[in-house]
């Protein structure tokens, strides 16, 4: 990858910088705004990806997302809470069962 000549963030880190000040911009203003800021080839598209995958960042992990130590601390929480190992697991098989 070509390194950047100058200090500015990247097209990516733009946008969010640029939607964190203006929640409400739509991806056309945000990619006008870039374009004069002098950021070449940010799209209303290219802006609407990047608010996507952030948007699927913040919602957690997906099924092959790596289990993190606080997702086993919220899993032990739960283990605590139904009373053991043994009853977490039936509950789950019952939830399985209602959501396939």
């Amino acid at each position: 990858m070509a390194k950047r000549a100058t200090n500015k963030p990247s097209k990516a880190d733009a946008i969010r910088n640029y939607q964190k000040d203006n929640p409400e911009a739509s991806p056309t203003v945000v990619a006008d705004a870039l374009k004069k800021a002098g950021y070449k080839d940010v799209t209303p598209q290219y802006v609407s990806t990047i608010k996507s995958m952030d948007k699927r960042k913040a919602n957690g992990p997906t099924k092959t997302g790596k289990i993190t130590a606080e997702d086993l601390m919220t899993a032990k929480e739960f283990v605590d809470s139904i009373g053991g190992v043994g009853r977490a697991k039936q509950a789950m098989e019952m939830l399985s069962k209602l959501t396939h």
